[in-house]
């Protein structure tokens, strides 16, 4: 399966979003990736669900959404509306609704996903693995900034999950990286599997240059 980028727009100019994702479209990133924080899983608060529509108004990119919300079955009814052609990341650790979340996802026209917390084990997917588009593992915690690299044990998770998709009859599901994906992590994490990366601050928002240019470069990173 072909490699995804997935900038992550909450590390770009949020004054500026329009820019930003016409920046996106000359970096030719194949995804935008979106987080929904509220506090009630992570301690801060990141982005609003209304911009959601607002992004797909203004670009053919798709929107990856990921949910960091607690006991997200409270929050399904505003996500549903809004999330047609997207994919859509629930965590595992919130909520005992997640096969009827996915399934409402799927119904609503989005690509149902689970994410994970490093420390969350692969079991909590395993029954679910036949319902996802796509699984998205973290290399830290949800809503955290540590910036730590993929180590020995996260490698054997992210080879672990894509062998769970696969056996659930899922080979076609995407399998993603968020977390301090630099460019070696994200090499390792492509070595273990792994074929969807977020981008951020470790990787396309380096102050020594430029998105589209740095987007390049990992591009021939992973090809090579």
């Amino acid at each position: 399966m072909k490699d995804l980028l997935a900038p992550s727009i909450m590390c770009g100019d949020l004054l500026n979003l329009e820019r930003e994702i016409r920046i996106y479209e000359e970096a030719q990133a194949d995804l935008i990736h979106f987080d929904i924080m509220d506090t009630t899983f992570t301690k801060t608060t990141m982005l609003p669900p209304m911009l959601v529509p607002m992004i797909k108004r203004a670009t053919q990119i798709p929107v990856d959404i990921h949910v960091m919300v607690d006991r997200p079955e409270r929050f399904i009814d505003t996500l549903l509306p809004i999330c047609k052609d997207c994919y859509v990341s629930i965590h595992a650790e919130v909520t005992k609704e997640l096969q009827n979340l996915l399934k409402e996802i799927k119904a609503a026209g989005g690509k149902p996903s689970v994410a994970l917390n490093p420390g969350t084990s692969l079991c909590l997917i395993e029954e679910v693995a036949p319902l996802l588009d796509m699984a998205l593992i973290l290399n830290c915690n949800a809503g955290h900034g540590a910036k730590q690299d993929i180590n020995i044990q996260m490698e054997d998770k992210i080879r672990r999950a894509r062998a769970l998709l696969d056996r659930a009859g899922r080979q076609d599901a995407m399998l993603e990286v968020d977390g301090n994906i630099s460019f070696e992590n994200a090499k390792k994490a492509q070595r273990c599997g792994a074929n969807v990366f977020v981008l951020g601050t470790a990787s396309i928002y380096r102050p020594d240059s430029g998105v589209v240019e740095n987007m390049q470069r990992l591009r021939e990173h992973l090809a090579k």
